[in-house]
């Protein structure tokens, strides 16, 4: 059985997509960042014990603010670009830690909003955040082995020609 031309062409974002990922990920390791730097090297002692940093509570909500954000331009891209690829054997490692850090993520985010106790929502904090700094990571290895497979534009081009004839 033939397979379509759109399930045999790439799996590239376009141009818009890919800029929303990049940017909202990069805004959102920057938030992560910032309450990071503010709550572990700004703190500063106080007569009542650490007094945490004014600006920590703004990172933590732009983080939060932000990663609604991002969770609707990932879930934007699961159907054209993930789901698309698993079905097509393509990129499938990378994609799947992408897939296992998000779900960390979001889990721990979870958890962190609605956990009780310090211990767990310690624990939960430390999670989060190394798996966040994790994130960039795997994304620039996900979007480099996507780039070093996909088949150049005139090639692909040439082969969907080929399938119609």
């Amino acid at each position: 059985m033939k397979k379509i031309a759109h399930e045999s062409g790439p799996i590239k974002l376009s141009r818009r997509h890919q800029l929303w990922i990049y940017w909202v990920s990069a805004l959102l390791m920057a938030s992560g960042l910032g309450w990071l730097i503010a709550h572990y090297f700004l703190a500063t002692a106080g007569e009542f014990g650490e007094t945490h940093h004014f600006s920590e509570p703004w990172w933590l909500k732009l983080h939060g603010a932000l990663a609604m954000v991002f969770l609707i331009v990932f879930g934007a891209l699961l159907p054209a670009h993930a789901f698309r690829a698993w079905r097509l054997n393509k990129n499938r490692k990378s994609g799947a830690v992408i897939m296992g850090i998000t779900v960390i993520l979001v889990v721990s985010a979870y958890g962190l909003y609605y956990a009780g106790g310090d211990v767990l929502r310690d624990w939960l904090g430390v999670i989060h955040w190394v798996t966040g700094l994790m994130a960039a990571a795997g994304l620039t290895v996900h979007i480099w082995m996507g780039k070093r497979t996909r088949v150049p534009h005139r090639l692909q081009h040439k082969h969907i020609q080929q399938h119609h004839q």
